[in-house]
């Protein structure tokens, strides 16, 4: 395991005050380890603290603004257009997990403690 990985394995055990060693980058934060939206804001807040970016949720929103893209319809589903743009910014998410039409909230809902290394390494490499 990276440096990277080892330190958000340590963000989300300790931001949801479990073992390290229960955290995998194939555990889905909200299914597996039971994280819940405020969760998921501590564990930005940590990773804001440390490696002085942001990941998950701000980082996504700004991805699509900067494409100039409407990723939800009008029901609050992602649209084929936001999946495509979401795919290519995410590969890891292009496995079937979510789908056009899934509202925003599943969204990040799917995301594994991987997910948010990666996007946690692009962040950092979009800031030099």
């Amino acid at each position: 395991m990276d440096d990277l990985t080892a330190k958000v394995h340590n963000i989300v055990a300790e931001s949801l005050d479990i073992e390290v060693d229960e955290v995998s980058d194939d555990s889905l934060l909200y299914d597996d380890l039971d994280a819940d939206s405020l969760d998921i804001l501590d564990m930005n807040y940590q990773v804001r603290k440390a490696f002085g970016v942001e990941m998950a949720v701000a980082h996504i929103q700004r991805h699509f603004e900067e494409a100039g893209i409407r990723w939800l319809d009008e029901n609050g589903g992602v649209t084929e257009e936001g999946l495509a743009v979401l795919n290519d910014f995410m590969p890891e998410l292009d496995d079937g997990r979510i789908s056009a039409g899934d509202r925003v909230e599943n969204v990040f809902v799917v995301l594994k403690v991987g997910d948010l290394v990666a996007l946690l390494q692009r962040a950092l490499d979009e800031n030099g």
